[in-house]
């Protein structure tokens, strides 16, 4: 895969599928990998549901790195397949730290 160039963006998804958030999450997170930006995308509450749909392999094969919050995804997609990265606020608190822009996507 090729280096990615440009900033670092956080896209912290806690909004349910079929939501005006949810739908801009992944408009959103799609332009962003295609414009080369290194995207993270953190998953809470609702959020965590993305881990089961069918769109999140061709982010992440296109380089999304993803992290959530175990509760959310104990409580939303148990069953899911995809490799994350699991943790609580200290995490989070850290992304948003390391990331010069984010983006939040909460339930409307």
């Amino acid at each position: 895969m090729a280096a990615r160039s440009g900033l670092s963006v956080l896209h912290l998804l806690a909004a349910p599928p079929r939501t005006p958030s949810n739908t801009a999450f992944w408009k959103d997170a799609q332009e962003a990998l295609s414009s080369g930006k290194t995207v993270s995308a953190y998953l809470l509450h609702e959020g965590a549901s993305a881990l089961l749909d069918s769109r999140l392999p061709k982010l992440v094969a296109q380089g999304l790195r993803l992290f959530a919050c175990p509760r959310a995804v104990d409580s939303f997609a148990p069953n899911h397949s995809i490799e994350i990265v699991l943790g609580g606020p200290g995490l989070l608190a850290e992304l948003i730290e390391r990331c010069p822009s984010s983006q939040s996507y909460n339930p409307s």
